[in-house]
């Protein structure tokens, strides 16, 4: 049965959807839609109802363009720097006579690894599975077949602030959207922004958004790290307004318009002219290019610093062949390979999904959503803690 599926990236800057269908497991996109946030501050719900606000309206306009669908449920992304990582570790005896594994005995280590006991006000969103382990010898990404007595499994558990979820699900309920699966959105982003090489050399994935980035790490075909960090492009947009001495929407139009990631790449005599943002500036009235990329290289110099600070803590900056994959809608700032090719010490690369529809759509601020899309056809992501997501998979896509 083909189903459209409706996929959402509640974004600090824009809200982002995307309509695919299921189709002989390719992630086909039907749809792309897109509406300035409201109410959302770094990846998290500050204002439920202006948020509602935006995305029932961006809902209605996807609905009247697809005839005779209405979406009762959506693929959700969470985000935001409230989100932690750890190591888990789960074992289960093999049930079978024959000592041969099955998937229940896969399921039952992961279940016995997400036993974890988390602080208070923390909820486990989503299981990452790394590698198998067979009797203690054999290291395997996908056991079922093979012959043992115990079965161990190594996970990285995601868990989000309690009341940011909460938000999530009054949303949905504001706007009659059921929420399943909620899927952390840096690790939807760098499952389809990194290729397998990528991922089996080891390389970082980097989504540079409005209000977040985000750090992915992966090695051996295993993620190893997942971070967000609170900083993004609007940290560069509010010095810039403090730098001009100007509003916030004309510094975000300067920056989008006339900004460059580093200072070497603009010229000692290039200006702007201020009359072309400012109605009450004077034809006259210019400021200096390269003091406009002076501030954004400052701050995108901290953002790196602090991902390669952390690099540092789990020792692998510098260490990582695959390089840096840089996606998000910062990550469209001229010159920001060559910033980020200085900081980091690596290959450095802008995201390029071989997907059809981004091939001819090719927007570096739709990576993340592409991710959840692709994630949800494939079936690749690790279990859904809420959702169930490999017991009743065929379920969601009946239930539109």
């Amino acid at each position: 049965m083909r189903s459209h599926i409706l996929a959402i990236d509640l974004g600090t800057s824009n809200i982002k959807a995307l309509v695919g269908k299921e189709d002989s497991g390719n992630c086909n996109v039907v749809l792309p839609g897109h509406r300035k946030s409201r109410g959302i501050k770094k990846g998290e719900l500050v204002n439920l109802e202006e948020t509602a606000e935006e995305l029932d309206n961006l809902v209605a306009e996807i609905e009247g363009m697809l005839k005779n669908i209405n979406f009762k449920r959506s693929i959700v992304g969470i985000g935001g720097p409230n989100l932690k990582t750890c190591l888990s570790k789960g074992v289960a005896v093999v049930s079978r006579p024959d000592q041969e594994i099955t998937e229940e005995d896969k399921e039952r280590a992961d279940k016995a690894a997400q036993a974890f006991a988390l602080p208070p006000n923390r909820t486990l969103v989503q299981t990452v599975s790394r590698n198998y382990i067979v009797d203690g010898v054999a290291k395997v990404k996908d056991p079922v077949g093979m012959k043992g007595l115990k079965i161990e499994t190594e996970c990285l558990l995601i868990d989000a602030f309690s009341p940011n979820i909460n938000y999530i699900d009054r949303l949905g309920e504001m706007v009659n959207l059921k929420f399943d699966p909620k899927i952390v959105l840096p690790f939807a982003g760098a499952e389809i922004a990194l290729t397998d090489q990528d991922k089996d050399l080891g390389a970082i994935a980097l989504d540079l958004g409005a209000g977040t980035t985000s750090a992915c790490v992966y090695e051996d075909d295993e993620i190893l790290d997942l971070q967000v960090f609170p900083m993004g492009g609007d940290s560069i947009t509010n010095d810039i307004a403090v730098g001009l001495k100007t509003y916030i929407d004309i510094a975000e139009k300067i920056k989008v318009n006339e900004g460059v990631a580093t200072k070497k790449k603009v010229g000692k005599n290039e200006n702007i002219d201020l009359s072309v943002y400012l109605e009450e500036a004077e034809s006259s009235e210019k400021i200096s290019k390269k003091f406009l990329a002076e501030i954004i290289e400052a701050r995108l110099s901290e953002i790196f610093d602090l991902v390669a600070d952390r690099l540092k803590e789990i020792d692998r900056f510098g260490k990582l062949p695959g390089g840096v994959v840089l996606y998000g809608g910062g990550a469209k700032m001229p010159f920001i390979a060559e910033l980020a090719r200085e900081k980091f010490k690596l290959p450095v690369r802008l995201a390029n999904p071989d997907i059809e529809w981004y091939r001819e759509n090719p927007d570096l601020s739709f990576i993340s959503v592409l991710g959840l899309l692709n994630l949800m056809l494939q079936k690749k992501n690790g279990p859904m803690v809420e959702s169930k997501f490999f017991e009743k998979i065929s379920n969601f896509f009946n239930k539109f």
